[in-house]
């Protein structure tokens, strides 16, 4: 059942088994599956049904560094399905190296290990619609090359993995006619939860409290079990928020609550050059039997990982940046004149540098317009079979091209990096002291690197360089100008917003235990990319939802179905 929390005849008491804050990715899949083990679940969602300007300035925050993290609620949805209407599907699985201490880097211990979640990946891809668990070439594309290029003999370098892209499914329309049907959920809509509600002393979560907009009074969910699945930002504000019976917040005696937030550093550096002749090379996307669209790409070998003390990294090649009109391209010039109605997923690729690159290339110059202008008059043939196909692959298809994959005559093109932060005590996000409309104070973020981030980064692009020198013929090219900048490089890739709730074996490292539930609070659990510790190299939703499974499991074997008193016939009555 799905209601808006703004409209009369709402009681203002709820009961339920499991109340969860949020209908993003882990909200949904969790909620969804507590309800198939018979638990009477309530979910609230701040926002409404669609996108609306109104609800997502409560997502305004002030950022400490707002040219380097960029503009704080540009990949995150105040609305149903949450980041998902704005996902651009891609799916990788952590490795066990990611799980593992690595000594070398800050604070990187989980409680638990690849095993505890690698079992939960298959049932996350049917959710995200992703297709089978299945990361390596030679399995989901049979009869094709693995690598990405050939005849390179180096074990610093791994060319044969895949990531895997859902179509991409918003989970809240992909999910909106469950969610409406099932009597064991109820779904609020336009329902902002203002805090957590705890018993005295704050040992044990009894709830949540929503703001109503039409309303005067607000509205509780009461429930022996809390699940915060708000995103790694909105997380935060919420535990800092529940400061009635302790004025810390809970989760937060150690002040740990919004520290060691991480990001993934993104940037463009240096460039891959194939050899002309080569009929091997696999750098577009392909299609699986059953119609995945899945890409190779370049990652550091969790062996040269260990050996060189290095962070997760990987490389894709990419196409020129859009900004500078001397690419050429019709294409690239018509993606940058149309790139603010792009997906903000795909958006993020042309945007996060635009910036940078707006400086160097003089933008805003007349001459600079005129240069794209002619790119697109000089290649209107090319330019309408690209949009033609385009459109075919991508507008009108339910399972979408995910980006778009430029064939240069030269076999050159540069390369796109993700690379993995260390988790820095010191990269945090707080409350500031501006308020929304609610009266709730706003955040304030200050993301941070460390030198050692900018190090491991130079190192592993060196690697990967030296790694391509022992190759029949591809060669990664990194210029001293490269190396320069990555040693001072500091732009994130602007959805992923990790570890702000990390888990940990004790609370001296962490917000909440190896399952999720907040050190001190029982009954209070959380759920999303805001408990892990470490952030990998990988796009942060296909483990979410891993975790998010993992975490279902551990509330269904604990859980007792049946405690909420019946106020569905209530609800239906009222709506």
């Amino acid at each position: 059942m799905i209601r808006d929390a703004r409209k009369a005849g709402l009681p203002a008491e709820i009961n339920a088994d499991v109340a969860i804050v949020g209908a993003g990715a882990a909200g949904i899949v969790l909620a969804l599956e507590l309800a198939d083990a018979g638990m009477k679940v309530v979910v609230t969602e701040a926002g409404g049904d669609k996108f609306s300007q109104a609800s997502q300035e409560f997502y305004r925050a002030q950022s400490i560094d707002p040219e380097g993290h960029g503009q704080v609620d540009m990949f995150r949805r105040r609305n149903l399905g949450g980041s998902t209407a704005a996902w651009g599907g891609r799916c990788i699985p952590f490795d066990p190296i990611d799980f593992e201490d690595r000594p070398w880097l800050n604070k990187a211990r989980w409680p638990i290990g690849h095993d505890d979640v690698a079992p939960h990946y298959a049932r996350a891809l049917e959710y995200l619609d992703a297709g089978v668990p299945e990361f390596e070439a030679a399995q989901a594309l049979p009869g094709e090359p693995a690598d990405l290029a050939p005849g390179v003999r180096s074990r610093d370098v791994v060319l044969d993995r895949i990531e895997r892209f859902s179509h991409p499914l918003d989970l809240g329309k992909g999910y909106r006619k469950r969610l409406q049907s099932d009597p064991r959920i109820t779904l609020l809509l336009h329902a902002p939860v203002l805090c957590v509600l705890a018993e005295p002393g704050g040992n044990a979560a009894r709830g949540v409290r929503v703001a109503r907009t039409d309303q005067a009074a607000p509205l509780e969910i009461l429930a022996p079990t809390v699940v915060v699945a708000a995103g790694g930002l909105e997380t935060v504000r919420i535990l800092l928020h529940s400061n009635e019976e302790r004025p810390c917040g809970l989760g937060n005696d150690n002040d740990l609550v919004g520290r060691f937030y991480q990001c993934h550093i993104e940037g463009e550096f240096g460039e891959i050059a194939f050899p002309k002749d080569a009929r091997d090379v696999r750098m577009d996307y392909q299609r699986t039997a059953t119609g995945i669209y899945c890409r190779r790409y370049i990652w550091v070998s969790p062996e040269a990982q260990r050996k060189h003390r290095l962070a997760g990294l990987v490389l894709r090649p990419y196409h020129p940046n859009i900004v500078d009109p001397g690419h050429r391209s019709p294409i690239l010039s018509s993606m940058y004149l149309v790139k603010d109605h792009i997906v903000p997923e795909y958006a993020r690729k042309l945007t996060s540098l635009e910036e940078i690159k707006r400086r160097e290339v003089g933008a805003g110059s007349l001459r600079f317009w005129a240069r794209h202008a002619r790119n697109i008059a000089l290649g209107g043939p090319s330019l309408a079979r690209f949009t033609l196909d385009f459109a075919r692959r991508r507008t009108f298809a339910k399972r979408k091209l995910p980006s778009v994959v430029l064939t240069d005559p030269r076999g050159i093109y540069p390369l796109d990096i993700n690379a993995e932060q260390e988790p820095n005590f010191d990269s945090r996000v707080t409350l500031g002291n501006e308020l929304d409309r609610n009266g709730q104070r706003r955040l304030r973020i200050e993301w941070r690197t460390t030198r050692a981030d900018n190090e491991r980064l130079v190192a592993g692009l060196q690697l990967v360089a030296h790694a391509f020198e022992r190759s029949d013929g591809t060669r990664v090219k990194l210029t001293r100008e490269d190396l320069d900048r990555a040693m001072h490089w500091k732009v994130p890739v602007g959805g992923h917003h990790i570890g702000t709730a990390r888990m940990a074996d004790s609370p001296s490292d962490g917000v909440c235990d190896a399952n999720c539930e907040v050190f001190g609070t029982r009954g209070l659990y959380l759920a999303g990319a805001s408990v892990f510790s470490t952030s990998g190299f990988a796009n942060p939703t296909l483990t979410l939802v891993a975790l998010t499974l993992r975490l279902a499991r551990t509330l269904i074997e604990r859980g007792r179905p049946g405690l909420a008193k019946e106020t569905v016939g209530v609800l239906e009555q009222a709506g």
